[in-house]
């Protein structure tokens, strides 16, 4: 093989290789940015321009006419005391659950039916799945309000909780 060519199929496999490896250079991280990896929601409360506690992927299951609902979330807290936070559903302007989450410093409680979680009673839902309802969270004297999904249990991975 002449050096030419050779010279010539070098610079095309170290062209190749870093034409094929810097497509990820244009790419944006997606750990660097906050993003809702689940169905739910997610909230946030700062303090002194902190994050002090959130909500996480919290959302509604219910069956297709708004009977059987269930609220669930994850509630962590980023202090380094422990802390209350409120949770308050509101549809059509009635409060359809109320709810105090007790999380240790740098902890996560888990909120919803199941095993060690904590339940929260619906007394009745106006919305359907596919609708939205308001999350009202408070955290040292700060409120913050998101939408929630209501979701279908018709999906699989919202159906009842295996039997143990």
């Amino acid at each position: 093989m002449s050096r030419t060519r050779r010279l010539v199929l070098s610079a095309a496999a170290v062209g190749l290789a870093l034409s094929a490896s810097g497509c990820a250079y244009f790419s944006p991280v997606q750990t660097h940015e906050f993003y809702q990896a689940g169905d739910g929601n997610n909230a946030n409360i700062e303090q002194a321009g902190r994050l002090y506690a959130g909500v996480r992927n919290a959302l509604i299951v219910s069956d297709a006419d708004g009977s059987n609902p269930t609220f669930s979330a994850t509630v962590k807290n980023y202090s380094e005391e422990t802390t209350t936070v409120e949770l308050e559903g509101v549809a059509e302007g009635t409060t359809i659950f109320a709810t105090s989450v007790s999380v240790p410093a740098g902890e996560t409680a888990e909120v919803g039916p199941g095993e060690g979680r904590q339940d929260v009673p619906i007394t009745e839902l106006p919305a359907k799945p596919g609708e939205l309802i308001d999350l009202e969270v408070t955290a040292a004297g700060e409120t913050t309000t998101i939408k929630v999904p209501v979701m279908p249990v018709s999906l699989e991975h919202y159906g009842p909780p295996e039997a143990a």
